[in-house]
């Protein structure tokens, strides 16, 4: 043979291998393993996970008028424990701490509803309504911390709250600029500014006295919607809930030199808000529904899975998957659908 057949041959082994790689990467189409739709006439919002001392796994699903309950541990059988019913709105944020979940509203008046899930797998009980402030869009908890965020006005933007007494929060602070969302680890907290276009790094290890200690740009921004730190800390990914805005991955390592290293955008162009699990993103991403994104690579960001409705591949607008989370140990993902209330789906990598 010679030495250009050779050639060739080799390049065509190559490749021909190569091509199987590729093939093996493509995205997987996720089925769903539960569904509830109870609430249809009211619509959904966002969704928020909780495990018991049993190990029990539980849906908390926002519905504009309260919070579905649902024990998600034997599906596809599906059980609501309970309905707390709230404020009519169409955002409604949920979070927990120990034994506790806290739901909030846009509904000016409303407070902070203080669940006590201690009663589970049998029961569910409202315990506080909190009206130190009446109105927030969104929450996060440093549960290491016992630690609340919550999203405020101009005057308060971001609140801090001791959950020392986790049934009768205490505000301790506030700070910042006009801001939509937040995520926190390790002393900082990572402020999506909304319209500012901007993410704001703050040290709240002074709780009292929190200190921005960082904040970038980014280039022609949409409306910054939420951001998720990756597991080793080095890396943040955001999300812009603006059409063709891309999702973004930024290097953290230094923070005199914040670098956008990569990019990913669904097909229906409009991302929600991503949460970061280990080697994987998971972007609830509207009309495009759940999307699992390899982040190992962080400059080579990989869709590797993802879930839609049955009747659809991908779809426009602000509608269809609004919430997605991915922290259950056993691999669970919940999603919620605006229109069609909880899907459950499973994810091998998504398991502890």
């Amino acid at each position: 043979m010679s030495l250009k057949s050779k050639c060739l041959l080799t390049l065509f082994v190559i490749g021909f291998f190569a091509s199987l790689s590729l093939q093996a990467q493509d995205r997987i189409r996720l089925d769903a393993v539960a569904h509830f739709n109870k609430y249809a006439s009211a619509e959904y919002n966002d969704c928020w996970g909780y495990t018991d001392a049993n190990g029990r796994e539980y849906a908390l699903l926002g519905v504009r008028n309260g919070t579905s309950i649902i024990d998600i541990t034997d599906s596809p059988d599906l059980r609501e424990i309970a309905f707390i019913p709230s404020a009519d709105s169409i955002w409604k944020d949920i979070k927990t701490y120990q034994n506790y979940a806290y739901v909030v509203t846009d509904m000016s008046g409303w407070g902070m509803q203080i669940l006590d899930l201690s009663g589970l797998p049998e029961k569910v009980e409202l315990v506080n309504t909190y009206k130190k402030f009446t109105v927030s869009h969104n929450l996060f908890i440093d549960t290491d911390r016992g630690i609340l965020f919550a999203q405020g006005g101009h005057s308060a933007p971001v609140r801090i709250l001791s959950l020392a007494d986790p049934v009768n929060p205490v505000q301790i602070s506030s700070f910042g600029v006009e801001t939509h969302d937040m995520m926190a680890r390790d002393g900082l907290v990572y402020v999506s500014e909304g319209g500012h276009g901007t993410i704001g790094i703050y040290d709240y290890n002074d709780a009292p006295n929190p200190k921005l200690v960082k904040r970038f740009k980014i280039q022609s921004a949409g409306y910054v919607h939420n951001a998720w730190l990756s597991e080793d800390g080095t890396h943040l990914m955001t999300t812009e809930e603006t059409v063709g805005k891309t999702v973004k991955m930024f290097d953290l390592s230094d923070f005199n030199d914040v670098r956008l290293v990569g990019e990913y955008l669904a097909p229906s162009k409009l991302a929600h808000n991503t949460h970061v699990k280990g080697d994987y993103a998971y972007i609830s991403h509207y009309g495009s529904g759940l999307r699992i994104v390899d982040v190992s690579n962080p400059g080579d960001l990989r869709e590797v899975a993802y879930f839609t409705k049955a009747d659809k591949e991908d779809g426009g607008g602000y509608i269809d998957d609004w919430g997605a989370y991915p922290f259950f140990s056993s691999g669970k993902i919940l999603v919620s659908d605006i229109s069609d209330g909880l899907y459950v789906v499973e994810f091998n990598a998504a398991k502890d």
